[in-house]
């Protein structure tokens, strides 16, 4: 996180929201350029079963996230909650080569220094593609990794 760059964390609680309302608020509000976005199981007030929502924006997006996120489920708030700090590992995205299936397929991998992980979007693809399970195309490029 740059020193301009301010993010902020916005929270709410959602006690009348069903699953299949929770998943298409992750993909939206991820597509809407949102950081990262958690749904956390949590007891509410009187013991009903509901859900902490939590999503990492950057402050120029907050207001309209904020607003999808009251559109989307009809919480009647959204809580503001700047952050600090934020650390990240630096990482650097690169291409791997891999056979599947007998094809030579194209794989991005993020490498931190500290770990080497294949980009999700990539192996699913290829799992869709190949009609493979995503854990047998994610073991595939693993042993590439371990190869190389």
């Amino acid at each position: 996180m740059s020193e301009k760059e301010k993010i902020i964390m916005l929270e709410t609680d959602l006690d009348d929201c069903t699953p299949e309302v929770l998943s298409y608020l992750m993909e939206r509000v991820m597509r809407e350029n949102a950081l990262d976005i958690q749904v956390i199981s949590a007891v509410m007030k009187k013991g009903r079963l509901g859900f902490l929502v939590r999503v990492l924006v950057r402050e120029e997006d907050a207001e309209r996230i904020s607003n999808i996120l009251m559109q989307e489920t009809g919480t009647l708030g959204v809580r503001v909650i700047p952050v600090l700090k934020r650390y990240e590992a630096k990482r650097e995205l690169v291409e791997l080569e891999v056979i599947v299936s007998g094809e030579k397929e194209s794989v991005r991998v993020k490498n931190s220094g500290y770990k080497l992980k294949p980009e999700y979007d990539d192996v699913r693809r290829l799992a869709l593609k190949h009609g493979l399970s995503f854990r047998g195309v994610l073991d595939l490029v693993e042993k590439s990794l371990v190869d190389d």
